[in-house]
């Protein structure tokens, strides 16, 4: 998870990156932006999955605490992954590209993605309650990989194929990619993106609330 973004931008985003530094800085934006998916799709899927079939759950379940430490302690593992992906593949960019981005830069990206991440936390979530341990990685990579493609998180949005083109505005990558760009490039966030991923936060909330109800129905029956 902190070290898969990095390890794929120096095989394919340095190099286009070397000599351009308003390129490099678009690839960067996008390769920030897939880091941050693993951060919701792993470790709040797949750690989620894993942990209901554990029975230490079931003993937290038997403590008076509530949910809110298991919650903070969630998020602040993923904080913690989330500053280490993101660290690792700046300090990359800045040795292996061209990149000349500002503090300012740099603060607004990291704001972007902070905000823009939050609907892919609850996709995750969803995964976590819907999905057994067993079959929860392959699924959350299904997720994971082929959004980034279809978001342009990969490819630039303009050399893809026509048809993903089109498909780019209904996949929620496309708009968290568009608040990162905007933030490298200097230009306000288009409000479009902002509308389309608050959309998908609520559809993502709905789904994470449905099953985590099923999961405690299931449970406690």
């Amino acid at each position: 998870m902190v070290l898969f973004p990095s390890l794929l931008f120096a095989f394919f985003g340095a190099g286009p990156s070397e000599d351009d530094p308003r390129i490099a800085g678009f690839l960067l934006a996008s390769w920030s932006a897939f880091a941050v998916l693993g951060i919701g799709f792993f470790q709040f899927g797949v750690s989620i999955a894993q942990s209901r079939e554990e029975k230490w759950t079931d003993f937290v379940r038997t403590l008076p605490a509530g949910a809110m430490p298991k919650i903070t302690a969630q998020l602040g593992t993923a904080a913690l992954f989330l500053v280490l992906a993101l660290g690792l593949l700046w300090i990359l960019a800045f040795f292996l590209t061209s990149q000349s981005l500002a503090t300012q830069q740099y603060l607004q990206l990291g704001f972007s993605l902070l905000v823009g991440m939050v609907p892919f936390l609850f996709l995750g979530v969803t995964l976590g309650f819907a999905l057994p341990a067993r079959v929860a990685v392959p699924i959350a990579n299904l997720f994971y990989l082929p959004l980034s493609y279809l978001g342009g998180l990969w490819i630039p949005p303009d050399q893809l194929p026509k048809i993903i083109q089109d498909l780019g505005p209904f996949v929620p990558t496309r708009h968290l990619g568009e608040l990162a760009w905007a933030a490298v490039l200097g230009v306000p966030p288009p409000l479009a993106s902002i509308g389309a991923l608050g959309v998908f936060t609520v559809l993502f909330l709905a789904t994470a609330v449905f099953f985590w109800r099923r999961d405690e129905v299931s449970r406690s029956n």
